[in-house]
């Protein structure tokens, strides 16, 4: 896997990508990840996922009950493990979380990577205030060329997996719940 930090650095391979936190790497990223790595093969690209180093909570709700289930070093172990090609790291601040959904696709992903396919979850929101949505990066990207695949929500049991209920099942010492809905155990090691 290529570590990528934010620079002037440019992907120019064809490249499909997935924006996000995915913390915890739950049963729902990696239903992400399995179409990206399968999309990809099929049409020999690469796959891409651009996260942001510090989680934006972190930043913007310092006083917040928040915390990481995972830290990032272990996340970029998992994203290894679901065979992602690139990852590139967004340094997150208060100054980045002001950008617009429109500035933040163009500047920071689409003047930066050859993207051909962009692939995200259906409560997927961005850009300042959380203001981009799908219909956002719908509309932006047919200009461009770039297909749009959403994913459906990912439910294991009727329950939808999502890393707020993960994080509550820990807060409750409940390792056994939060651990089936990540598909893997908390501690992660290589």
């Amino acid at each position: 896997m290529n570590l990528i930090t934010y620079s002037t650095q440019q992907i120019i391979e064809p490249s499909i990508i997935t924006v996000g936190s995915f913390d915890g790497v739950h049963l729902g990223h990696q239903a992400l990840f399995k179409q990206m790595h399968h999309y990809a093969h099929k049409n020999n690209y690469k796959s891409v996922v651009i996260t942001f180093n510090p989680h934006p909570q972190e930043v913007l709700q310092k006083n917040s009950d928040f915390f990481l289930i995972n830290t990032f070093e272990q996340k970029l172990i998992l994203f290894e493990r679901f065979k992602i090609d690139t990852v590139l790291v967004i340094p997150f601040s208060k100054t980045f979380s002001q950008k617009s959904a429109g500035k933040f696709l163009e500047e920071d992903i689409l003047m930066r990577i050859n993207v051909k396919a962009i692939f995200l979850g259906p409560n997927h929101h961005f850009g300042k205030q959380r203001e981009g949505n799908m219909n956002t990066l719908i509309r932006i990207c047919e200009e461009k060329n770039i297909k749009v695949i959403m994913t459906q929500e990912f439910k294991l049991e009727n329950v939808e997996v999502r890393s707020t209920l993960i994080r509550k099942y820990l807060l409750q010492n409940d390792r056994q719940n939060a651990e089936k809905l990540m598909g893997h155990n908390i501690y992660i090691h290589n």
